[in-house]
């Protein structure tokens, strides 16, 4: 034992008497180890001190294990221990400890070690000094708190009574859980709730280093928010750091700067020193003399007296029969525009405090009194008083009123300098585990976007492995390719397309839709997705913009039989298909008369249907995929549904979040290239000039599915290579329906077929230049022309009457149509169909013209003047043969994709080959580093090869290897 010296005087070296009269801190028997004393007095810890709260080391494992509730072999591995005896604020001993071990053990899946330990499975508790009990029951005292008894022992020591906490959370009582989530406002645990904190001084001092921990900072406006709820008077002072980057705890910066130094860190002063006499009067008047006298707030003013010298309360006058703080300041944040609350919580004498939101623009009016208190919430009467109220208000509060801030939208947000991606339950990041602290409010259909922890290791190969699952013969390639493609290029950014799902009821439509909105969250199942199209149309808006890069599945396009309702499905349609693909708001004005922030779609629609909106232009931005009877196999819907909703397919994408979060800057920077550059190999061989747009954002979406499933090692370089070739296969098949769908949708592609259809059905007719039944073939029936038998005569005649009005002429084989007859005739054609002719007369020829249908123009204007009928006309001529043989209508010269012509594209990072002469790309260059990996050729069951694929075999309809896949 010569190695262990008493506790006391013979430690520090000190002069001090060799026996004193013990205190009630005093351990009797126990010893302070030489090193242990060194490490009390470095924080400047005198010997008074160590003795009066019972300080010493213990070497003993079961005397360790007893104060630890842990057993003797784990305790051996601590090694000797710092022991600091508690008591609660009665001074009574607690038979708990709080030990600083000689060998710490380290955090597990963390950096560090834990330095302090607390009893296993029992309630945390205060640590109070000796020379701070008696500053407890005296409410007028102020009191500090901080983290860790050295540094409550030295600011007590110096005159400064303080408490600490085990750890800066550690003051929140036990609260409920709900589906594994504590619930519940955060309030002040039993020890710290028996100190009376009604109108007393409290100073929350941490360690320096907590103005750069977004944690510690946050546990401090809470704990101030919670000791407010108690009536306290709170302040947060912030020690500075050392010039050198030094850090500074409440026992370091005393030691170092000495006690005058904390005295002016402190305002108002008092604590710890001699401070100027407050006036006679109410206590707590804040600096224009405003306080709080039960449960009411009231105006003093003051005078001096003369022959004292102190200040009197001369006058008191009532402001309202409650008191009033500013509890918090809220701001959320929706992408486009921050909207400013106050949290206000409000009081009476003897009745429950109520809490309540009010917007900054409200406050100063403070007509929100009686809205959100209560009618018992009274103003007094009488010029000025609200304006006094309001100061009162905002006096009483304080300086240090946290400031929150919730984003209330999905999808990515730089907060502090890092990409995260938010949802409901918060934010993925780049960091480990992956997820930030950063508060998200979403209500409605939009709290479903919940994803889960981002999984590692085995778990997160599982889930990218699950997601991937879907690709093994649920349904055809050319559904099921489109739809995971879009799931993960939505969580790249904003694109300009939509996914549509069209075919009969009962196709398994909105399951497949189900199993891609799942990735977003696995609570949104079939009968519970986000969006339905019977929904209004600012309700959609307003959830296409808060869904942010995410998959937004707007369920069941099913246009009714009553017009009204037919109409509003396909203005809603309009709205929200052409707002995300022009990346356009609604532009709304505020009251003031200028104009709010737009809030255009941010999500990518996933929208499900028996049919298809009807506007051309419209169409144009879908990727329209067909799903029809017997497509889906119901066997694996099964498996997939109980996939998605166990969270698999939410856990890969949380996965996919994080891998992206630290490359996301990159990634945002290079996609537009990729993209433009993807398109621009392509244009010209897809029937619309949006199709090619669509195509490369699909093959983004695959390619970067792909570089994260291979680089979690998930799949390896031939799965991904194989998966690249059938997800090509499956876009052309695309291609081809979708030029397809848009030639049905497209009005001049439409055109002779819709005429051919008002001529034969008697709803207009085509006569000679001489206004008599055509003799151009086929026959005058063709032209709109009725039989009436024959007419008597030389050669007895065919006798032919026209049906309806009059839309042109034709001779030889040209055909002339009069523009406004033909447009009436259109419109009122297409109106019988329950449709609105989709463009105008103008819009109309001038796309017949550059169709090339039009065979005379006259001077650059669609119309060409002809004689007919003795008079001169300006009409549309076109080749009457052509009315009748559509195949050859408005050719634009498209190249028609064809596999012989065309080379397979290179999966990215893939060096395949890409000519005939067998050249190959190198691996393309990254501007996100990965690694890459070497795992065994290990095929995901059933990727490997689909009986649902449409051609294994077939090539790609680039014209070149596409070797713009980058980065």
């Amino acid at each position: 034992m010569s190695d262990i010296i008493p506790a006391g005087p013979p430690a520090f070296n000190a002069n001090h008497p060799a026996e004193r009269e013990p205190t009630t801190r005093a351990t009797a028997g126990k010893h302070v180890l030489p090193h242990h004393a060194r490490e009390l007095c470095a924080s400047g810890l005198s010997p008074d001190t160590i003795l009066d709260n019972g300080i010493y080391s213990e070497t003993e494992p079961t005397a360790v294990a007893g104060l630890l509730n842990w057993d003797a072999r784990r305790a051996r591995e601590l090694g000797s221990v710092l022991v600091y005896p508690h008591t609660d604020p009665t001074g009574r001993q607690l038979g708990h400890a709080t030990v600083k071990p000689d060998k710490p053990r380290g955090r597990k899946g963390k950096p560090g070690v834990i330095k302090y330990e607390n009893p296993f499975r029992r309630p945390n508790r205060l640590y109070v000094p000796a020379g701070a009990l008696t500053a407890l029951p005296n409410p007028v005292t102020p009191l500090l708190i901080t983290e860790g008894c050295k540094k409550a022992l030295a600011a007590t020591q110096h005159g400064f009574p303080c408490v600490s906490l085990p750890g800066v959370w550690s003051w929140v009582a036990p609260r409920p859980e709900v589906a594994g989530k504590k619930v519940g406002r955060k309030e002040l645990f039993d020890d710290l709730k028996a100190i009376s904190w009604r109108d007393r001084p409290a100073v929350i001092v941490f360690d320096s280093d907590a103005a750069e921990n977004p944690a510690v900072k946050r546990a401090e406006r809470e704990l101030a928010a919670a000791l407010r709820r108690e009536g306290a008077v709170v302040q947060i002072i912030r020690l500075p750091v050392e010039p050198d980057g030094t850090k500074n705890g409440l026992d370091d910066f005393l030691v170092r700067h000495g006690p005058a130094a904390l005295e002016s860190l402190i305002n108002p002063p008092g604590i710890g020193a001699t401070a100027a006499a407050p006036p006679s009067g109410p206590a707590g008047l804040t600096e224009s003399g405003y306080t709080a006298i039960r449960g009411g707030t009231y105006h003093c003013v003051l005078t001096r007296d003369e022959g004292t010298g102190a200040s009197v309360v001369t006058r008191q006058t009532k402001l309202a029969n409650f008191v009033a703080r500013i509890e918090g300041h809220r701001v959320t944040d929706d992408g486009a525009e921050q909207v400013r609350e106050l949290v206000i919580g409000a009081e009476q004498q003897g009745k429950p405090k109520v809490t309540t939101g009010v917007s900054v623009e409200r406050f100063a009016g403070l007509d929100w009194v009686v809205e959100r208190l209560g009618p018992q919430f009274v103003i007094q009467p009488g010029s000025g008083k609200r304006d006094h109220l309001r100061c009162a208000i905002q006096e009483l509060s304080g300086d240090a009123i946290p400031l929150t801030t919730a984003y209330t939208h999905t999808g990515w947000r730089e907060v502090g300098g890092d990409w995260h991606y938010l949802h409901a339950g918060g934010a993925v990041s780049g960091r480990v585990p992956g997820r930030g602290a950063v508060e998200v409010r979403l209500d409605g259909s939009a709290a479903g976007f919940r994803l889960p922890e981002p999984p590692t290791g085995a778990g997160l190969r599982d889930a990218v492995r699950g997601s991937l699952r879907l690709l093994a013969g649920l349904a055809p390639d050319a559904v099921m390719f489109a739809v995971l493609a879009s799931v993960y290029r939505s969580v790249l950014g904003t694109p300009d397309y939509a996914l549509w799902l069209t075919g009969p009821t009962g196709v398994q439509k909105s399951e497949i839709a189900a199993l891609a909105q799942q990735h977003f969250g696995p609570a949104m199942t079939r009968n519970r997705l986000p969006g339905n199209w019977s929904s209004t149309d600012n309700a959609l808006e307003g959830l296409a913009f808060t869904v942010k890069d995410a998959l937004l599945v707007v369920d069941d396009f099913a246009p009714s039989a009553v017009r009204a309702d037919a109409d509003r499905q396909q203005r809603a349609a309009e709205r929200i298909i052409r707002g995300q693909g022009n990346h356009s708001g609604r532009q709304r004005m505020r009251a003031d008369g200028t104009l709010r922030p737009t809030k255009p779609p941010r999500c990518l629609a996933l929208a499900t249907g028996e049919d298809v909106p009807r506007t051309h232009s419209i169409t144009a931005r879908l990727c329209v995929v067909r799903v029809q009877k017997n497509d889906v196999i119901l066997s694996r819907l099964t498996e997939s549904q109980r996939d998605a909703s166990n969270g698999l397919y939410a856990a890969a994408l949380a996965g996919f979040a994080a891998w992206l979060a630290p490359r996301y800057a990159a990634v945002l920077r290079g996609l537009d290239g990729e993209r433009i550059e993807l398109r621009d190999r392509i244009v010209g061989r897809c029937p619309h000039a949006r199709t090619p747009d669509i195509v490369a954002n699909l093959l983004l979406g695959l390619k970067y599915l792909l570089q994260y499933a291979e680089g979690v090692q998930a799949i390896d370089a031939v799965e991904r290579d194989r998966l690249w070739q059938r997800g090509q296969t499956a876009f052309r098949s695309l291609v081809e329906a979708q030029g397809e769908h848009l030639e049905a949708n497209d009005p001049v592609a439409r055109f002779p077929e819709m005429l051919a259809a008002i001529l034969t059905s008697g709803r207009g007719y085509v006569a000679d230049t001489n206004g008599q039944a055509p003799d151009a073939p086929p026959s005058p029936a063709v032209w709109g022309w009725e039989s009436r038998g024959i007419r008597g005569g030389l050669g007895e005649e065919p006798f032919y009457v026209p049906r309806g009005p009059k839309v042109g002429w034709v001779r030889d084989n040209e055909l002339y149509l009069e523009p406004d007859s033909l447009y009436a005739a259109l419109t009122e054609f297409a109106r019988e169909q329950g449709q609105a002719y989709p463009i105008t007369k103008q819009t109309l020829t001038h796309r017949l013209n550059e169709s090339g249908a039009l065979v005379r123009v006259d001077k650059g204007r669609t119309v060409y003047p002809v004689t007919i009928e003795g008079s001169r006309r300006r009409v549309l001529v076109l080749r009457a043969d052509s009315l009748f043989a559509p195949g050859q209508w408005g050719q634009t010269g498209r190249e028609p994709l064809t596999n012989g012509d065309s080379f397979p594209m290179p999966c990215p990072g893939s060096s395949i080959p890409t000519s005939d002469s067998g050249r190959e790309v190198g691996p393309l260059p990254d501007e996100m580093p990965r690694p890459v990996p070497s795992v065994p050729n290990v095929p995901i069951s059933g990727l490997e090869q689909s009986s649902r694929v449409v051609s294994q075999e077939s090539e790609s309809f680039f014209l070149e290897a596409i070797d713009a896949i980058r980065h």
